[in-house]
């Protein structure tokens, strides 16, 4: 690797001087060729918490709440700690899916 050159003027002219430098209007028109910045679109985040909320809803639906009994999941029952993991799960999602929706950035 090379050493970095000490002797630059440019660099020397940039500490010595802190003024515009002329640059013929490169700068403006980079900045006029740059996209348009979008507005942050609504679709996408109602669409994730809709499909988020669809499915919570469905899986509480299908839930075998009858296995959710504290008693049962007492005896270490492998279907009770399924269930109960399956509405850890189901709180988790809509959790993260309603961060996702809220944090959506473009």
């Amino acid at each position: 690797m090379n050493p970095p050159d000490t002797n630059d003027p440019l660099d020397a002219l940039l500490r010595e001087q802190n003024t515009y430098i002329d640059d013929n209007g490169f700068t403006a028109r980079v900045v006029a060729g740059l996209p348009r910045r979008r507005r942050r679109a609504l679709l996408r985040p109602i669409i994730l918490l809709g499909a988020t909320a669809i499915g919570y809803f469905l899986a509480l639906w299908w839930m075998p709440w009858g296995l959710l009994n504290p008693s049962i999941l007492l005896s270490f029952n492998a279907q009770a700690l399924l269930a109960y993991g399956l509405l850890l799960t189901i709180g988790g999602s809509l959790v993260g899916g309603v961060i996702a929706a809220l944090g959506w950035e473009e």
